[in-house]
């Protein structure tokens, strides 16, 4: 009979992969500055590719007028540069990933509390646009403390990097108990 679903050698290795995916949402749990650390260096490499493709595209795109072309090269180049700072300089790293978590909890409270606004006029449900405006003032009450006091959002970062792992070893496992 055919078997149905993954087979038993790929089942397996999802569940040690699972289980090693647990161990690291530990570890990061313990050693906080290690998730740090890798979301400084992922927020480095994404600035380095983007910093590239600025500039290459600022190079090569003839359809582009020569002001944004020039303007596409300068961006590229900044964004290049701050790129290796934030991989290099841990400090600087740091300071740039917490900024951008800060900017990005505040843009999406000013969302949620617009959007409860906004559901007003759609005709939505009253407890789904108050449930939208909580969301929104908690986020936006975490946003300014997270400004306020940094370290909250390094505790914050960490803690998000080790329910995400916890979640993944948690998937992976069932998924290869499940089949």
């Amino acid at each position: 009979m055919a078997e149905r679903g993954y087979p038993l050698w790929l089942r397996i290795v999802q569940i040690v992969v699972g289980i090693i995916v647990l161990i690291l949402a530990a570890y990061v749990i313990v050693y906080p500055h290690l998730a740090i650390g890798l979301l400084r260096l992922l927020l480095g490499i994404a600035l380095i590719i983007l910093g590239i493709a600025l500039i290459v595209r600022g190079a090569a795109v003839k359809a582009t007028s020569t002001g944004g072309r020039i303007v596409e090269l300068i961006l590229g180049i900044i964004i290049l540069v701050l790129g290796v700072a934030a991989i290099v300089y841990v400090g600087f790293g740091t300071a740039a990933l917490i900024t951008l978590f800060a900017v990005g909890l505040l843009l999406f409270a000013i969302g949620r509390i617009s959007f409860s606004g906004y559901a007003v006029g759609a005709g939505l449900p009253p407890w789904l646009r108050g449930a939208s405006l909580a969301l929104g003032i908690i986020a936006l009450i975490i946003a300014i403390a997270v400004i306020v006091f940094p370290g909250l959002a390094v505790a914050l970062l960490t803690l998000l990097v080790a329910v995400a792992l916890l979640l993944l070893g948690i998937e992976l496992i069932v998924s290869g108990a499940v089949g």
